[in-house]
């Protein structure tokens, strides 16, 4: 063995009193990586206790956490049942243009109303189609003397006056929660 202290076969932990090896001058030995460090931040205060509400009182959760139902299903949250000016709206444009902002309506509410004036908003519709289908009809037999032409006016007359007649009478029943009842309605779009 050699006296040399860079020699690899001479060891730190073989020989009492040998000395490690050591790095050339002009390098110096990497530092271990500090962790980062947090800045300082304030003490939080402790939180206030909280009272126990009374025997048989259910505990409200914290500020800030939601409400968690006590039992069962939840009903969807839906708009206010009391406004139905929409639907108000809806019915008598349908009175005058048919089915077109019966259709709108449909498509922009379905999702976002309470069942009962879902469903209204879906009977005007189905309403609407048939009154549509039937004034076609009606103008296909036209061509009939008198016979065609008082069917025509009869159907277009019958139409505006049950079209009248659902939208006076279906936003207060709408209103009170009731699901609306619709003349000649039959239930093709639900």
């Amino acid at each position: 063995m050699t006296d040399n202290p860079t020699d690899p076969q001479q060891g730190a932990e073989g020989a009492p009193g040998a000395v490690p090896p050591q790095q050339p001058q002009g390098q110096q030995q990497p530092t271990p990586p500090q962790p980062p460090q947090q800045p300082q931040s304030q003490p939080t205060p402790p939180p206030a206790p909280q009272q126990q509400p009374p025997q048989g009182y259910p505990q409200q959760p914290p500020h800030g956490y939601p409400q968690q139902p006590q039992g069962g299903y939840q009903q969807p949250a839906y708009g206010p049942p009391a406004d139905n000016s929409n639907l108000q709206l809806n019915l008598w444009l349908s009175v005058f243009f048919a089915w077109l902002p019966a259709l709108i309506f449909f498509l922009i509410e379905k999702d976002k109303v309470d069942p009962a004036t879902r469903k209204a908003v879906a009977d005007n519709l189905n309403f609407q189609l048939i009154r549509t289908i039937a004034m076609v009809a009606a103008l296909l037999i036209i061509w009939i003397p008198i016979l065609g032409q008082l069917l025509y006016i009869g159907v277009a007359i019958a139409g505006l006056v049950i079209a009248i007649m659902h939208a006076v009478k279906v936003p207060p029943q709408v209103q009170t929660g009731q699901y609306a009842t619709f003349m000649v309605t039959p239930s093709w779009v639900k």
